[in-house]
């Protein structure tokens, strides 16, 4: 293998790294959406079922606190996925800069 091939092969192996963790990242938002919907569902089964029992304001106040619930979920999980897919970005582009400088180094000798 040349340094040469050894530089593309690298760089190829770098962006199937990259390629591969911004999927498990989307695996990791798509698996918090349907947790997400799986609450939203058991919630909605348990408050139907208790709803007769409960006065207006317990009925309103259970309602507020699944929207709030369901908001925080979604932005935890949005937060959590947007950084990943912010580092997997970076560590792609340092690595990808490191070949470049150190194939940069090895040709200025």
């Amino acid at each position: 293998m040349t340094r040469n091939d050894f530089s593309t092969t690298a760089t190829r192996c770098v962006e199937a790294f990259g390629t591969a963790a911004h999927g498990a990242v989307g695996a990791c938002r798509t698996g918090g959406d349907r947790i997400a919907g799986a609450a939203a569902a058991t919630w909605d089964r348990a408050f139907a079922q208790a709803r007769p029992q409960l006065s207006a304001e317990t009925r309103r106040n259970a309602a507020h606190a699944r929207k709030v619930a369901a908001r925080y979920w979604r932005q935890g999980v949005t937060a959590s996925t947007d950084a990943a897919d912010r580092a997997v970005d970076v560590i792609v582009e340092v690595a990808a800069l490191a070949i470049t400088r150190a194939e940069a180094m090895r040709t200025a000798r």
